[in-house]
């Protein structure tokens, strides 16, 4: 149960951030509460996926598909369109990651694989890249306003 617990603690502010990030870099409007219940929705499923017997990463893999349909249904754009911000999101979801990781074993000369053993400390070493996401959604919404579509 505690397992079950801290992925959702730090997946959920993930996904909705990367979510969100999506929506933003697509220049829509992000409907905050519909895109939390996404988030949670797209957790509960990775984590699901992820405790079967699939292939490593194949949640992942899903996850991203699922997340470009979701994107490109709900914001009405193409799927073309979907598949280069969730990409682009992917990246940079997959940059704050990496940086987080390296500054922080940089700087505390622990061994990653001391950490990957100790489920709370996996969890709390990722909340600050769902934080970031989070605030770069936000940022990124606010400085490229979504465009409205025009009505014919």
């Amino acid at each position: 149960m505690k397992e079950v617990l801290l992925f959702l603690i730090q997946g959920i502010p993930e996904m909705t951030g990367v979510i969100a990030l999506c929506f933003a870099i697509a220049r829509v409007q992000i409907k905050w509460t519909q895109t939390l219940l996404a988030g949670v929705g797209a957790v509960i499923l990775s984590y699901t996926i992820q405790s079967l017997s699939f292939f490593f990463g194949f949640h992942t893999l899903l996850l991203l598909f699922l997340i470009m349909f979701y994107v490109a249904k709900t914001a009405k754009i193409s799927i073309i369109k979907s598949f280069f911000v969730t990409s682009i999101t992917t990246l940079i979801l997959g940059l704050l990651e990496f940086s987080t990781n390296s500054l922080y074993f940089g700087i505390s000369n622990i061994n990653p694989q001391d950490i990957t053993s100790d489920n709370v400390l996996w969890t709390f070493l990722g909340m600050p890249q769902a934080i970031i996401i989070l605030l770069l959604a936000f940022s990124v919404s606010r400085i490229f306003k979504p465009v409205e579509k025009e009505s014919l």
